[in-house]
This record gives structure tokens, sequence and C-alpha cells, in this order.
């Protein structure tokens, strides 16, 4: 029988530090310097790896980082109850994908709805609070230990708007403007995974349609290396080499 440890032993950074020590062999982050210092910042960010992805944000960026973290895929009650109990312990909102639904997950569809609003609510709690949330609009990762929804490594799928949603809640009445700033994601694998993350810059609130945000993704992951921003049109990110 598989054992999980206690949630309060393990924290978000310390399992992220661990998956990159264990499967990275090194990693590279560009335009950290667009994260402000302060105040409400949504990063949206192409979908790799189920765990390396946000590990790389989390331990790479100084601010605390809150993942919405898709849960549907636990397949028994034991790791939906300790995955929900980390996730809470880290105030990560919870969502469930509608296509897992259907397959072996422990998760039933009729919770759905519930579940949905919940990490709406949760967002909003946390981008009016001044935090950073993660979002990963794919829904899914090309590289997944329950199987990938991807063709291959260079595949892509369309994003999906609930985090516009998100936005919109935190921003209204009187809230602060959410800070969205795209982030892309290099992968090339030898013995373990060379990364390269790619911070954009804050898209302006014309830019803020579904379309326009993952083509900025799209670019900021499948340009050359030493390319600009998130247009590829700004100064060339000053990268900072890690490991």
């Amino acid at each position: 029988m598989k054992l999980y440890p206690p949630p309060g032993q393990l924290g978000p950074r310390a399992i992220a530090e661990w998956g990159l020590r264990t499967q990275t062999a090194s990693v590279v982050v560009d335009g950290r310097e667009h994260v402000p210092a302060r105040g409400p910042v949504m990063l949206v960010a192409r979908h790799f790896h189920h765990l390396l992805d946000g590990a790389v944000l989390v331990t790479r960026i100084a601010r605390p980082i809150h993942i919405v973290v898709g849960l549907d895929w636990a397949a028994t009650p034991r790791q939906r109850v300790w995955m929900e109990r980390m996730c809470r312990a880290a105030e990560y909102p919870i969502v469930l994908r509608r296509p897992t639904l259907d397959g072996s997950s422990v998760y039933r569809r009729d919770e759905l709805v519930r579940y949905t609003r919940a990490a709406l609510r949760e967002t909003t709690r946390l981008l009016r609070a001044g935090r950073v949330v993660l979002v990963f609009p794919e829904g899914y990762p090309n590289v997944d230990p329950s199987g990938s929804r991807k063709r291959d490594g260079a595949d892509w799928l369309p994003f999906e708007p609930g985090f516009l949603k998100m936005i919109a809640l935190a921003e209204r009445d009187g809230g602060a403007e959410v800070t969205v700033l795209p982030v892309g994601f290099r992968y090339e694998r030898a013995a373990r995974w060379s990364i390269h993350a790619r911070i954009g810059w804050p898209l302006g609130r014309e830019e803020r349609d579904l379309a326009a945000i993952e083509a900025s993704v799209r670019r900021l992951s499948f340009a050359p290396a030493g390319a600009a921003g998130a247009g590829l049109d700004g100064p060339v990110f000053a990268a900072s080499r890690v490991r």
C-alpha cells in the first residue's frame, strides 16, 4: 500500500525543489522582472509537465504562488483526501476537468459545479488579497503519469476560458487590476529535463481575449532561444540560469 506523508510535513516549495532536483539538468527562467513586487497577478502558462511546470515557477519566483490544480485524476479515496488536504494547506484552488470525469476518477460528474464555484470563489479571494495565481488553460500536460491527452511533446490543446472569469470576478466592484503575464515553457530531454521558462510582458486590457493570450503563450514557448517578450518585440530577457 502506498503511504502519503501528512500534509503539514511537505510544503509546496519543498515538493517542488525535490522534483527539480531529481528530474532536471538545468532550469533557465527569463522575465522574472516582469512579476510585480506586490498586487494581484495571474500567470497564464503552457502545460507541458504535470509536476515541473509549477515547480519551476514556485521555486524561481520570489513571491508565493497559488496553483489552480485539477484533481480529477485521483483514482482512490485516499489519493483524493490527501491531495485535497495538501491543496487546502497551500491555498491551491481545486478544479475538475469534465472529460476526465468520464473515466477512472474517484470524483463524480455531479460534483463538477460545486468545485467550479468553489475555485472561482477561492481565486477571487486570492487575487483580491494581492496574491499570485498560476493557471494552465490547456487543462492537460504533455507529460502526465495518468496518461496524456496530447499526441506528442509538441502538441497543444486550445485554451479554456475559465481563467478570464476569475480575472473578471477579482476586478469587479472596484477590485484592483490584475497583472496578467503569459508564461511559455520549452523542454529538452537527455538523461534529465532541461527547462527554459519565459515570462512575458504584462498584457494590457486590449490584449486580454482568449486568442491573444494563447498566442502570446505559444510564442514564448516555441520562439528560439534568446527571443524577446510576449509579442517578441520587447527587449531581450536577461536569463537567470539555475543549477
